[in-house]
């Protein structure tokens, strides 16, 4: 409907609306006019109205009762003030025109002189009260709607959570809540930008929306049955407030998940995303929706450990689990001023002249609190929580001073390997600080060989292109790490200067009775020979493997036949006896 600025009158005597509309035409407004109830239906659904003069008491048809409250049924007709003129004095009268949706009331006769300024009166109140509902409205949408992707909020979210968990308990149903969270979100704002990081957010929100079809939500009908929510940052959250199986909620879950893997297309720019989903079910895993949200987190978190891209059902042992990884972190942020972080050192035989070229330096913590742990375990913690940041910086420093030492003691050493998360190599100033840290110990820049995994190389070329340039141009090697597990290819490996490629261990294993390894060892070396890089074989366990790896050109191997990694003291020893 049309906002307009005229009034509508409705009544059936002809001499009654002749008198209003000149009585209005005096204070300057202008009207239409209608005979019947039916009547004044159709021309205010044709030509709208700012106000309407509803006469009560019309014998043919609808009267003034009917005809009001059948106005307030009409899209935008409850907020259009309505002046019923009646003569009927009574308060069972006057109670049921409140009732029908009047705004005010005026008796006849009406008292011609002082209608026109009753109803400007009206118009002002009605304008101020429209005003003020629509203030109230956008205050209700800031504090229960995120701004970014117009979905409901956090606190939108738990209240509706807690109702339909309510009405679970009453109707005793289940229903699901899932958690998502996107994979490597943060990596986007730090090399594109919060710009493309806010489009890659209201484009996820847009997704998740035509992911959830109406056979998923399986709710009432109305406006206040909202099944979706962006709780802050990249983290989302579904509920399916009505199924019939668990299994019901992996179903939306692996929707989800295939419809967020589809390439995200921004300024000529092609980003592939993932999601981890956890996965939390009334009553089986929470009464409560703080119990639901927090478990539903958990599985997610697990999912993300798990590898990312996938989803997982919360389970008891979760919670286990995440208070151990709570210990873990706490411990973890101590642990370099604790002194319980140690290099440890394992040496690389160069194939071709027989003698040992260098060391890949590898992390290791044994915490006063909790023993030795995996690096298999508190790395990935210390990449999710940032600490990688500062024990990165440690472990390149100490690798540095250690290389410098051994040079001093005459142990021939052509490259010292340290391994660089892709957390830490996006980080802003990378190459700075490595120059600054070379500088520091004196270290011979060519000497030193970052290892970073194929997974860094994927995300924005250019990005990554610029810091592989400033290392390289400062003299540092550069390798890819695991190579064969992740997603390079080499289109876009012969793009970056790299110069080394070291052969996940997986491949090497099963290297003399696995055919398809044998194959992708050897295509790897040709692949490397072909671009003028160096191979490295990881895992190398037996004379099998190291006779196959010098048959095929490949230039070192690494593992166990040789050595295991050892700390700085029997690592020196056992490069001194090698020499």
């Amino acid at each position: 409907m049309q906002d307009q600025t005229h009034l509508l009158i409705i009544d059936d005597d002809a001499m009654i609306r002749l008198l209003v509309v000149r009585a209005l035409q005096a204070v300057g407004l202008q009207s239409i006019e209608a005979g019947s109830g039916e009547e004044g239906l159709r021309m205010l659904a044709q030509h709208g109205a700012s106000a309407i003069l509803l006469d009560v008491v019309m014998p043919n048809g609808m009267d003034g009762f009917d005809t009001c409250a059948a106005l307030r049924q009409l899209p935008d007709g409850q907020h259009i003030p309505v002046l019923m003129m009646t003569g009927l004095e009574d308060l069972d009268s006057i109670n049921r025109a409140f009732e029908a949706g009047a705004t005010d009331f005026i008796t006849k006769p009406v008292n011609i002189a002082l209608l026109g300024h009753r109803v400007r009166y009206m118009l002002r109140a009605s304008h101020t009260t429209r005003r003020l509902l629509e203030s109230e409205q956008r205050l209700h949408h800031m504090a229960y709607f995120d701004n970014l992707t117009n979905l409901p909020n956090r606190q939108f979210f738990r209240e509706h959570l807690h109702i339909m968990i309510a009405l679970a308990k009453r109707q005793e149903r289940k229903l699901a809540v899932l958690f998502l969270d996107l994979d490597g979100f943060k990596r986007i704002n730090d090399t594109l930008g919060h710009h493309v990081g806010d489009l890659v957010l209201q484009e996820t929100g847009k997704r998740l929306q035509k992911s959830l079809r109406a056979s998923d939500l399986l709710m009432r009908p109305g406006k206040d049955e909202i099944s979706l929510a962006r709780l802050g940052g990249d983290e989302f959250t579904v509920l399916l407030s009505t199924i019939e199986r668990n299994e019901d909620a992996a179903t939306v879950a692996e929707r989800i998940r295939l419809n967020l893997m589809r390439p995200f297309i921004f300024e000529d720019q092609e980003l592939y995303m993932a999601t981890s989903i956890g996965i939390a079910i009334f009553p089986d895993d929470g009464t409560e929706e703080e119990a639901l949200l927090k478990n539903a987190d958990l599985a997610m978190y697990h999912a993300k450990r798990g590898g990312g891209n996938r989803y997982q059902y919360f389970s008891t042992n979760m919670t286990e689990l995440a208070l151990r990884r709570l210990s873990l972190e706490n411990n973890l942020h101590r642990a370099i001023e604790r002194n319980e972080l140690a290099l440890h050192y394992q040496p690389i035989l160069n194939i071709k002249t027989g003698k040992f070229s260098g060391v890949e330096a590898l992390l290791r913590w044994n915490s006063e609190e909790l023993g030795c742990i995996s690096p298999a375990e508190f790395i990935p913690l210390a990449e999710e929580t940032g600490i990688i940041i500062s024990i990165g910086e440690w472990v390149l420093r100490q690798a540095c001073i250690q290389a410098v030492s051994w040079l001093k003691q005459g142990i021939s050493l052509t490259h010292m390997a340290v391994n660089v998360s892709s957390i830490q190599f996006l980080n802003k100033g990378f190459s700075t600080l490595v120059a600054s840290i070379l500088a520091e110990t004196q270290l011979n820049p060519q000497l030193l060989e970052l290892e970073l995994t194929e997974s860094t190389l994927i995300f924005d070329e250019g990005a990554i292109l610029i810091i592989l340039q400033s290392l390289n141009a400062l003299g540092i090697k550069l390798a890819i790490d695991d190579f064969g597990t992740g997603y390079s290819s080499l289109s876009r490996l012969k793009n970056f200067p790299i110069n080394r490629l070291k052969i996940d261990q997986s491949f090497v294993r099963d290297i003399e009775e696995g055919a398809e390894n044998a194959a992708i060892v050897v295509a790897i070396i040709a692949m490397a020979e072909s671009m003028k890089m160096n191979v490295t074989a990881e895992g190398v366990e037996t004379a099998a493997q190291l006779n196959f790896l010098k048959d095929k050109r490949c230039h070192e191997i690494q593992g166990y036949l040789l050595s295991r990694p050892l700390p700085a003291t029997k690592a020196e020893i056992f490069l001194k006896n090698q020499s």
